[in-house]
């Protein structure tokens, strides 16, 4: 294979064309029938890592599947199970779920799937053989032609690879070249820094990861602060790596320092929000300080997590080891040791015990004032039963505890407390504490599954808490008047409580933003909102089923700009001071079937852009809509008695999203907005008349009637129908960039889909330069009407080399008119090529250009969720000079309401789906997806 142009991220990678060539000899790709394993090696900072990313963005296209591991050393540590899993289904695709709880369990499972498949696995910073025996111990775990890398320190544990590589220090060039990068953010150094940066150039030994931490230390610095520096460097014995980035912590200020280490003890990998939490609880001032340490090529923050290099994170361990030790203890021997030998406590500052350590936990050698003599521990994260009997007291400096399972009655918070944050989750704490405790710092409480807690205590004396969140506390009934009152409050939520039934009478919190009250199926009345109460800009009450109405003084709540009441089922009027609201944008009343009318001053509203009125018990209110000419989002689902649609509702001119699922009484449809974009009206039972809607509403880009077996049985609606299937309706579509998706009933998949297969999966070869010449790609299913409230995810997954799906003829995948039931549905989807160009992703920054690589490749479609239910499926790529000839007038909108879509699995392999967000983590949707089927 050869080499490529670096691409993206890449061009920060000095010398990086030469290690792409080097490595694409060692791999020899083209012996496709031999599995080979592919060791690099070298010392920490060299680029070992770097080597393999680059390596991987540009090859795993040519695999089946493709799996890269980071930081085996130390996530198999943790558990490596997780990364058999990982492996398992990034190979094998998403929809399959691992539950892996033994490692030998694990490797059986690695060799039985992946034996017959062309894999490309990395498995990055190993350190020991047994992770090599769990994740890759023989070349027959995988199918010929599979590739496995493995990058780490110890050439040793590469003795039975194929191929080695140890990539050299860079050249006096090079290195340059990638200090004055980080130095002077330019190529080469000024004139007058020559000749220091040649000498702290020699003092890095030429190693990437020192010439990036020592070039940002020495960036921005004047020429006196160089030769002082410069001068320690020279008294730094040679290879000595760590003392060379040790310079670099030394120019750390205090606090930058803490939070450091820090970092490198408890938050390595951890989210930025939840770490810079805690340390801005230490008094650390993390925003300015990461944000320093950021520059300093310290840390990376990346997707929203902080992440460390090996070396930087060994360097801020060996620190703490050498210069204050003890101070951070992370397991329990450490406490156990420190504790056994009656040393002097106050040099501890946090104990974070990790929750593997669960068998020990529950055992609890501590004794309950273990803590007595820790005047300054700030952070204590422990699980189980810590100590053997509740622990007599806490220091008065803690600043944040987090123990989960706590097993006992009550926590001894001592008054004056510095506390700022406190977590509990499965614990069996009776009470907090009884009567007030004043603890001025306390700002965050997160109690989630507290099944013997029965109050929250009276918090009059802790006016700083911001966030206050109480999820599924089983048996609490009532929540201390004290909280209305809290003027820091920011958030708060209380989730599942299903006794709870006294909240404080009356709001007065200026700073509320959002209040959540979900599930909370006992209470009857929500508080009073006072006058102040201006910031709130969310009150959800979703299944509040004993709630029959809302304060009028919810007219105070100036800024709200969302209002759920979902399945309040005693709901039976809402008081028409809402209409106050002006910022009220969002107000969804799903599932209140006693409600009987909305107030008319709706229309008023200039914000107002969605309502949700699924299954209500009356539709009086539907002769308000007319007025509601703001409105672009309205949902009526679920709405068994809803006949006749007004038709007044063409007049709103705004309207986007039109959402009728279900309601299987109404027979047609009005005429509707003309600039709507999204029409959902499946299940419709009883439809049976629809307007020429592929003619008339130029806007329309998603069209949802399947499940409507009624507009089949008339002429005319179903030669509508008809027209939608045509190509000359997608071209329309594509003409102008955009996406379109049309679900209705049927069971023939167009023929103009020359690639068609029975199942869920096909594939098609691409034209020579495809890149170049495409629009995008239309995709036909047709699948069961058990499936039509769960529409498929495809996998679309590019690949240059493989054995195609067997292709069918067109006309072979028909359907008799015996077929063409009410038990199938046709579902088409036109996916413009320039969103995978707009993506913003882990793997590459995609251009036209990137795809050159694969000139003549294959695109394999894959419906995996929910495949059963899929019968027939199709693919058709649009090409521009497909719609040359056609003269289509894009509407004059602002922007379109709805997209596909796009989260890159792999470096080739894209999901994709039609909701209007996808879930988070994309994952969890999937499994559970895959579990409702």
């Amino acid at each position: 294979m050869g080499s490529m142009q670096p691409r993206g991220r890449e061009d920060n990678l000095i010398g990086i064309e030469f290690h792409m060539d080097v490595l694409n000899r060692l791999l020899s790709i083209q012996k496709t029938e031999e599995v080979h394993i592919i060791g690099i090696h070298g010392m920490g900072g060299i680029g070992k890592t770097s080597i393999a990313q680059a390596l991987f963005r540009r090859i795993s296209f040519k695999y089946e599947g493709s799996s890269f591991i980071k930081n085996v050393r130390e996530q198999s540590k943790k558990d490596i199970c997780a990364l058999q899993e990982k492996i398992l289904t990034d190979v094998l695709g998403a929809h399959l779920k691992f539950m892996i709880q033994d490692p030998e369990y694990g490797a059986n499972i690695i060799q039985e799937r992946l034996c017959n498949k062309k894999v490309l696995l990395v498995l990055d910073d190993v350190d020991d053989v047994r992770q090599l025996e769990f994740l890759a111990a023989s070349n027959n775990w995988f199918g010929t032609g599979s590739r496995i890398i493995i990058t780490t320190r110890d050439e040793h544990l590469l003795s039975n690879a194929n191929a080695k590589y140890k990539p050299a220090l860079l050249r006096m060039d090079q290195a340059v070249e990638l200090f004055s990068r980080h130095a002077f953010q330019t190529s080469s150094p000024p004139e007058e820094y020559k000749e220091l940066s040649v000498r702290a150039i020699r003092y890095t030994g030429r190693l990437p990861l020192a010439l990036k931490v020592i070039g940002c230390f020495f960036h921005g610095r004047k020429a006196g602060v160089w030769e002082s520096a410069l001068d320690r460097l020279a008294k730094i014995p040679d290879n000595e790596v760590f003392e060379i980035l040790k310079i670099s912590f030394d120019g750390l200020h205090y606090y930058e320092k803490k939070i450091l280490l820090d970092i490198a003890c408890f938050f390595k990998d951890s989210e930025v929000k939840y770490a810079t939490r805690k340390l801005d609880s230490f008094d650390f001032n993390p925003e300015i300080g990461i944000s320093v340490l950021i520059e300093k090529s310290l840390i990376i923050v990346s997707k929203g997590e902080i992440h460390m290099h090996d070396l930087i994170h060994e360097m801020c361990l060996q620190i703490v080891h050498e210069s204050f030790p003890n101070s951070r203890l992370r397991n329990r021997e450490e406490v156990h040791e420190l504790v056994e030998k009656k040393e002097v406590h106050d040099v501890i500052e946090a104990i974070v015990v990790p929750k593997d350590d669960s068998l020990e936990q529950k055992q609890g050698r501590f004794r309950s004032d273990i803590f007595k003599m820790m005047n300054n521990l700030r952070l204590l994260e422990v699980n189980f039963k810590f100590t053997s009997y509740e622990p007599s007291i806490l220091p008065k400096n803690l600043r944040w505890i987090s123990w989960n399972q706590y097993p006992f009655s009550s926590l001894p918070v001592p008054n004056s407390s510095k506390l700022v944050g406190l977590e509990m989750v499965h614990a069996n704490i009776q009470h907090l504490w009884k009567g007030q405790k004043i603890m001025p710092n306390l700002k965050f409480i997160h109690l989630d599954i507290l099944d013997c807690l029965s109050r929250f205590p009276d918090v009059s004396e802790a006016p700083n808490i911001e966030r206050l969140i109480l999820s599924k506390c089983h048996k609490i009934v009532e929540v201390h008047e004290s909280v209305g009152f809290l003027k820091k409050l920011v958030y708060m939520e209380i989730f599942l409580c299903k006794k709870l039934k006294r909240l404080p009478s009356r709001i007065e919190i200026e700073s509320l933003d959002t209040l959540k009250l979900n599930e909370c199926s006992s209470l009857k009345r929500i508080p009073e909102f006072s006058p102040c109460v201006v910031k709130l800009s969310s009150l959800d009450l979703h299944s509040c089923s004993k709630i029959q109405e809302l304060p009028s003084s919810i007219r105070y709540l100036s800024n709200l700009c969302f209002l759920n009441l979902d399945d309040c089922t005693n709901l039976e009027s809402i008081p028409s001071s809402i209409c106050e609201l002006k910022c009220l944008k969002h107000v969804s009343f799903n599932s209140c079937p006693k409600l009987k009318i909305l107030p008319d001053q709706f229309r008023s509203m200039s914000n107002f852009e969605k309502l949700e009125l699924g299954d209500v018990e009356s539709f009086n209110q539907i002769r308000n809509l007319n007025g509601l000419f703001f409105l672009v989002e309205l949902r009526l689902a679920n709405n068994s008695k809803l006949v006749h649609f007004p038709s007044t509702i063409s007049y709103l001119f705004n309207l986007r999203k039109l959402e009728l699922d279900c309601c299987d009484r109404i027979r047609s449809l009005p005429s509707l907005p003309p600039f709507l974009q999204v029409l959902s009206a499946l299940n419709c039972m009883s439809l049976e008349k629809i307007e020429d809607l592929s003619e008339k509403y130029k806007c329309l880009t998603k069209i949802r009637l399947h499940g409507c077996n009624k507009l089949l049985e008339d002429e005319q609606s179903r030669s509508f129908l008809d027209k939608m299937l045509k190509q000359s309706f997608l071209k329309k579509s594509a003409a102008v960039d955009r996406c379109l998706s049309v679900c209705i009933p049927g069971s023939k998949i167009p023929s103009w889909f020359k690639e068609q297969q029975h199942g869920h999966q096909i594939s098609l070869k691409l034209s020579p330069k495809w890149q170049t010449k495409i629009l995008g790609f239309a995709i036909c299913v047709v699948f069961k009407k058990s499936m039509e409230h769960y529409l498929p995810i495809f996998n679309l997954k590019f690949e240059n080399s493989g054995t195609l799906i067997p292709k069918l003829e067109a006309n072979n995948i028909t359907a008799s008119a015996a077929d063409e039931n009410e038990n199938e549905n046709v579902l088409i989807n036109y996916i413009p090529f320039t969103l995978f160009e707009q993506m913003d992703n882990d793997y590459i920054d995609f251009h036209r250009e990137d795809w050159s690589h694969m000139a003549e490749g294959n695109l394999v479609i894959d419906v995996p969720l929910l495949s059963k239910k899929v019968l027939r499926c199709g693919v058709h790529v649009v090409y521009k000079e497909d719609v040359e000839s056609i003269q289509q007038i894009e509407p004059s909108v602002s922007s379109y309401y709805w997209n596909w879509n796009l989260a890159q699995v792999s470096a080739n392999s894209f999901w994709c789906n039609t909701a209007n967000a996808l879930p988070t983590p994309l994952t969890n949707y999937m499994y559970s997806m895959l579990e409702s089927s």
